[in-house]
Parts: structure tokens; C-alpha cells; sequence
């Protein structure tokens, strides 16, 4: 794939110079039983085409192969690299053009190109850490700190691959296909071009079009393959070697440069990056006899939504070649000989699997992993099924991506699921970053990270430790433990520690400031139902001290030993962790404190929320929240256990201006999609407003007898975090500008 769209990654091809240096080789073997593997009818030339690598350029390609098609000109051998060789590959095992644009049309490019693992197929813990962390970095300490090998793990284009190679999982040599095959791809250790021509189909198609950087490399023991594009990006030289004897080179024309779009280190260095790539076509034009030259100037290499567009522009630039084509066409006999040849050796049978086998890893992940695919035993496959079982278990963290075919043992067909485990974690570090704005003559951040370590006291089990600088220092650490290696129960002993400021605001007006001091440890009891739900309960013991340090005191100091029995339960059936657009999320928190500051007798305390998320038109989702909480009308808390008022719990009012031991709230909105922002920069940019209305029971303030206010922003999710940026007009004259960079659903 071109690097036009990515050339903020660009450095992670610095290498890229060195492997250009190396006139691509590809085995001398190429060439072996060539005579014996193409369908070619007897007596005439063979003829080999290559298709150049581009994005989502190369779906101009399926309007050239249906131009071929209708035109009855055949091919012998199929070489390409990049997304030429996703199209090659998939063209070679029988499909036609029709099919092939049937494929690019119906996949969900958004969920290929995004890499991550679809927010509802996470575990419930991996959801946690989505809610409480909302941005996309991570850091592996498997080996020393080191980020991902690439942004996208490619486990979605794997599955994408694997669908439709499947009946081809047993062929010894890629000869075998409808249509002989070769393929593209940069060995990165010794820095020179591979040609696959065996082994895994769906491996090969998958490391040819895997951007360093961007994309996972694909691994073989001690052998470590990206893009091909690096090396020979229009492979005329491997069709030769299969044994063509007219070679037909299909070439993405793309618009020329200007000198004012390269200005930054990033887009030199790209530029750079492509003048590789470029030296590398040039080669492949000048082994070719025949060029059909694609003019896709006005697309970009992700414009895959474009493919009716681009496979036009493909039909058309073989139509303008059609004198020097049409020579090769032949006659209705031998076409049909030749269409004969090739649907003989076409696969579509995909037998019952008898027997599942899980490679990749052992001990307790084996059973466990057996465990959920046993099921499949016997009864025909499904890919939507096995699609979703293994995303699942990508979403427990541990592995980067899953991969399957079939195999034939004593008999047997079997289906062999294929994990690739993380190779730079666990455990993992997820940095955090929040900056409030809530008063913007006070903007406060934090700092943080989320350590996790996974197998810690047994399999499944983790230590999850959470470290805050800033506006709150503290640690908090846990302990996650299921009774079994399969069980759905667990227990969980927990401790944490934090000091933090906290401001109390009327309207803009600073009034109090508290510093907070707090102290638990105790032992959580559990059940996770699903991967959306899980139940809590538990004891926690420490202590808590709040100091005034500044202004009037909306509640005295205090100090003193704090106990409590809890019961937590939370349910999550949204699409997203930041900005969900659909779905439901409920939580219940539970309190009875038997001993508290300042209070005169245990009391009970309950606080809700819920969300509701709706899509509305294509582009844009409603929203209702409420929340609420309450102490059953014990009065005596010594101090007030809720607080209204900042971003999203009545905008317009004073950071904390009302406090008490009972209210309701209610929010309602609308989101409005702007924008997309670029792959691995962020999600989506959404304009939102919506209107809140509230009451706190209690509180001195003379506040009216329910708080309203409305707010509107502009609501970004980026790679660092959500992004809101906005302002609020409430009752009572309460009225600001703010901004947030956190959570703010």
C-alpha cells in the first residue's frame, strides 16, 4: 500500500532506503513445474500479469481483471504486492471481478483499518480499562518498555483473509490455485524481498500489504515480513520467473507532488519514503511489455468507499490498451478450454471439522480456549460465528490477533485456530491524561498510568495497579482472582491510597478548598455474568480526612476511621468506551457505612446511573443519562455524600456548588458527527449539545427549586483522550466557558 495517507508513521520505515538498494531476487525456484501448473492452452504464449501495490488504489484493479474477462484474455500467472497482491491472491483461487468488487464493497473498512477489537466483544475488564482510560496508548513491558509493533494488529484482515482462502488451507504450492500466484514481502532481518509461492495463502496475502508501523508484521520463527512495496512494489520480475511469456504490468498513475505539500519532518521523510517505492515501479515498467496505466489521481489511498469509481477508471485504462491487448484474446474455443482448465482446479468444499486444535499456546489457555470452540465440532462452520468467537478472545488482552484454516489428519478434517500471542506484553502500561477546565481561572490536570500484570496468582488471574500525579496523587491496587481457571467467580483484595484537592465554586466564584485524604483496603467477592455485566460485593476498611485550607467551609473539617459493606453492580451494552452512539450503560454503587466521620450512626447510601444511546439518521445519535443518589433520609452522614455542579452534572453551575445527601439528575442530547479525523490521530469529531435538570435536596444554597442549564461544544476523540471544548447557561445567571480533556460520559 502507498504511504501517502500515513506519512506521520513514516518513521517507522527508516530502513526502507537500505532494502531499495537490493535488486528484488526472488528464489531461483519460481520457475519450477511452471509448464505443469498453468492452465494455459497448448501451443500459445503464456501470459503474466503483476499488480502494483496502492491502498485503496488497487481496487482499480478489478475493473482491468473484468475487462480481461469479457475480453477473453487469459492469465497464466498472478503476481502482486500490497493491496495488488490482496487482489491477486483472491482473483487466483477462482473469483471473478464481480466477486471480487462484491468482497471490497460488503467489508467494513472502518473496523479493518481501526485494528482494535470491537468495544463489545471486550471482556469486562478490558472495558474497564476502556472506560477508565479513554485513549488508545499502550505501552509492553514484556521485554523492556516498547509500543506495539504496529497500530493495527491486523486480526480483522485476517479474518477477512481467511474467509475466503479457506478451501485452499491444504494446497502444498500456490501453482496449485485456479490461477498460480505469487506474492510480495520485505524480510525485515535480512532486508531483502520474499516471494511466496507455499505455505499458508492466507499468511502470504496478509504480510505483503503489512505497512511497518502501521500494521502488525507477520512472523515465521526468526523470519519477520512487512509491505512488499519496500522492495518491489509492481513485481514483474517474479511473473517473468514463473514462466510468462508476456508480461502485462498494471500501474496506479497517481498525481504529482507539489512543493507546498511538502513542508514538515513527516512529510519529507514520506515523500521520501515514496521515491523508494517509486524506484521500485520503475523496474517493474521496464519488464513488462505491456503497461496498462490506471489514472487515479483525484483518490487517495483510502478512498476504499470508492470502489465503483476505481474499478471504472480500471475498466477504462485496459479499454485504452485494447490494440495492444486484444492480440492476446482468445477465440470462443479456446476461451471456454481455458475457463474449463481453470474451474477444474477451483475448491469450494470446506468440510465439517471433526476436531478443533488450538496452536500458538499452552497450559490453561489451551483447555480454556478449546473450551469455548469445542462446540464446532462437528457441525459445519460458520463465519460470522467463528469470526466473532475469536475477536472475543482478542478482547481479553492477550493476544494480538487469531487465525485459522483447515487440515485433513487420519482422515479427519480438522480446524486448526492459530493465536498469536502479544509479543511485547503483558504486562502493560496504559498512560492516562486529564485536564479539567470545569473553571477556566483554574484548570487543574492529572497524570497517571494503569499498570497491568496478567497470570499473576494463577491463569486469569490479574494485579491491576493505578498510579495518579497532579491534581490527585494517589495508588490504587487490586488484585483479580477467579476461583478456577474457568470460573465465572472470583475474589478480589484491594488498597488504595490518594490525596487530592477539592474545590467548591459558587457560580464563578471560588469558595472553599479541601484537601482530601484517603485511605481503604478490604476484599471484593464477585461474579462476572458476561463480558457486560458483573456483580460485586464487599467490605472495605480505612480512613478519611478532609482539611480546610482556604475560604468559607461549606463543611466542617473532619478526620476519622471509615467502614463499609458495598454492593456494585454494572451493566455495559454500549458501542464505544469515549463516545458511545448506541446501546445502554447502567451502574449501581451501594453503601452501608458502619462507622464514618463526623456521623452520628451508620447509615445506607445509593447512588444510579443510567445511559441510553440512540442513532438517529446516519450520522447522528441521541442521548439520555440520569442519575441519582440518596441516603434513605438518614440525616446524621456528617457530611454531604454528593455534589452537583462542572461538565455534565449541571454545566453552567460552580465546581461542586451544591451539596447534599439526595438528588436527581437528568441530561438529555444530541450528537452530531462533524468530521473524521486520520487513521491513529483519533475517531470522530461531533458537535453536541444538550440540556440538564437537577435538584439537591438540602443544600443551603437558595437555589431554585429544580437547576436547569443547557450546553454546547464541539466533542472530539482523540488519540490522547476526548476532547470537549464548550459553554453553558443556566438558571440564576450561571453561566461559563469550559473545557475537558477526560472522560465526559
Amino acid at each position: 500500500m502507498q504511504l501517502r495517507s500515513f506519512v506521520f508513521l513514516t518513521a517507522a520505515l527508516f530502513a526502507s532506503a537500505c532494502f531499495a538498494q537490493d535488486k528484488p531476487t526472488p528464489p531461483t525456484a519460481e520457475a519450477r513445474a511452471a509448464s505443469e501448473a498453468t492452465p494455459a492452452h497448448e501451443g500459445r504464449l503464456k501470459i503474466g500479469v503483476a499488480l502494483e501495490g496502492g491502498g485503496a488504489l488497487g481496487e482499480a484493479h478489478i475493473g482491468v481483471l473484468k475487462w480481461f474477462e469479457e475480453h477473453h484474455i487469459p492469465i497464466d500467472y498472478l503476481a502482486g504486492t500490497s493491496m495488488g497482491g490482496l487482489v491477486a491472491g483472491f482473483y487466483a483461487t477462482g473469483k471473478t471481478g464481480d466477486e471480487l468488487r462484491d468482497i471490497v464493497k460488503s467489508a467494513d473498512w472502518t473496523l479493518l483499518l481501526r485494528g482494535e477489537t470491537p468495544y463489545q466483544d471486550l471482556s469486562f475488564r478490558r472495558k474497564e480499562d476502556a472506560r477508565d482510560i479513554p485513549n488508545s496508548i499502550q505501552i509492553g513491558l514484556k521485554d523492556g518498555a516498547s509500543l506495539p509493533p504496529g497500530l493495527n494488529s491486523g486480526h480483522q484482515v485476517n479474518l477477512l483473509i481467511d474467509r475466503e482462502v479457506l478451501p485452499y488451507s491444504t494446497i502444498k504450492s500456490f501453482d496449485e490455485l485456479p490461477i498460480p500466484f505469487r506474492c510480495v514481502s520485505t524480510e525485515l532481518v535480512s532486508g531483502k524481498p520474499y516471494v511466496f509461492r507455499d505455505g499458508s495463502l492466507s499468511d502470504a496475502m496478509r504480510a505483503t500489504m503489512s505497512i511497518p508501523g502501521v500494521f502488525d508484521p507477520v512472523r515465521h520463527g526468526d523470519q519477520i515480513y512487512v509491505d512488499g512495496g519496500l522492495v518491489d512494489n509492481l513485481p514483474t520480475d517474479v511473473v517473468r520467473n514463473m514462466g510468462a511469456d508476456i508480461v502485462i504490468a498494471v500501474h496506479l498513475q497517481l498525481s504529482p507532488v507539489a512543493a507546498k505539500e511538502i513542508q514538515s519532518a513527516f512529510s519529507i521523510l514520506g515523500r521520501s519514503i515514496e521515491l523508494v517505492i517509486a524506484n521500485t515501479e520503475i523496474r517493474g515498467l521496464e519488464g513488462a511489455d505491456v503497461i496498462v496505466r490506471e489514472n487515479v489521481e483525484k483518490y487517495t489511498s483510502t478512498d476504499y468507499d470508492k470502489v465503483d469509481e476505481l474499478e471504472q477508471i480500471g475498466y477504462e485504462a485496459a479499454e485504452d490498451r485494447a490494440a495492444l491487448l486484444k492480440p492476446f484474446a482468445l477465440d470462443d474455443a479456446a476461451w471456454a478450454e481455458y475457463e474449463q482448465v481453470k474451474q477444474a482446479r477451483i475448491r469450494t468444499r470446506i468440510g465439517i471439522p471433526q476436531f478443533v486444535r488450538v496452536e500458538g499456546v499452552e497450559g490453561p489457555a489451551v483447555v480454556n480456549i478449546h473450551r469455548l470452540l469445542a462446540h464446532l465440532e462437528g457441525k459445519p462452520i460458520k463465519y460470522e460465528e467463528l469470526d466473532q468467537l475469536l475477536t472475543r478472545l482478542t478482547g481479553v488482552g492477550r493476544y494480538d490477533s487469531i487465525t485459522y484454516d483447515m487440515v485433513q489428519e487420519n482422515g479427519q478434517d480438522g480446524l486448526v485456530v492459530r493465536v498469536h500471542e502479544k509479543a511485547y506484553a503483558p504486562p502493560v502500561v496504559r498512560p492516562t491524561f486529564q485536564v479539567d477546565g470545569t473553571q477556566t481561572d483554574n484548570v487543574t490536570y492529572t497524570l497517571g498510568a494503569r499498570f497491568t500484570f496478567m497470570d499473576f496468582a494463577g491463569f486469569r488471574s490479574e494485579w491491576r495497579t493505578d498510579v495518579q500525579v497532579g491534581q490527585t496523587y494517589g495508588i490504587a491496587s487490586e488484585l483479580y482472582r477467579p476461583f478456577t481457571a474457568v470460573s465465572r467467580a472470583f475474589f478480589a483484595p484491594f488498597v488504595n491510597a490518594s490525596q487530592s484537592t477539592f474545590f467548591v465554586y459558587g457560580q464563578s466564584d471560588p469558595k472553599a478548598d479541601y484537601r482530601l485524604r484517603q485511605f481503604q483496603g478490604g476484599l471484593d467477592l464477585g461474579y462476572s455474568f458476561s463480558r457486560f455485566s458483573e456483580l460485586r460485593v464487599g467490605y472495605g476498611i480505612g480512613y478519611n480526612d478532609a482539611t480546610l485550607r482556604l475560604g468559607t467551609p461549606d463543611f466542617s473539617s473532619y478526620t476519622g476511621r471509615v467502614g463499609a459493606l458495598h454492593v456494585r453492580y454494572t451493566l455495559d451494552l454500549t458501542d464505544e468506551a469515549v463516545i458511545p452512539t448506541r446501546g445502554i450503560y447502567f451502574r449501581s454503587n451501594f453503601n452501608f457505612y458502619e462507622t464514618y466521620p463526623n456521623a452520628t450512626q451508620a447509615f445506607p447510601s445509593l447512588e444510579v446511573t443510567a445511559q441510553y444511546f440512540q442513532p438517529v439518521f446516519h450520522r447522528d445519535s441521541a442521548f439520555a443519562i440520569a442519575s441519582g443518589g440518596t441516603t434513605f433520609s438518614f440525616p446524621h452522614t456528617g457530611v454531604p455524600q454528593f455534589f452537583l455542579g462542572g461538565v455534565g452534572r449541571l454545566s453552567a453551575y460552580g465546581l461542586n456548588e451544591l451539596g447534599g445527601n439526595q438528588y436527581f439528575l437528568g441530561r438529555a442530547g444530541y450528537l452530531h458527527k462533524v468530521f473524521t479525523l486520520p487513521p491513529f490521530v483519533g475517531k470522530q469529531v461531533y458537535l453536541v449539545g444538550y440540556g440538564e435538570l437537577g435538584k439537591m435536596y438540602g443544600d443551603p444554597l437558595q437555589a431554585p427549586r429544580l437547576s436547569i442549564d443547557g450546553a454546547s461544544g464541539l466533542l472530539a476523540e482523540t488519540a490522547l483522550g476526548p476532547v470537549f471544548v464548550g459553554g453553558s447557561v443556566g438558571d440564576s445567571g450561571h453561566e461559563k466557558w469550559f473545557f475537558q480533556l477526560g472522560r465526559v460520559f
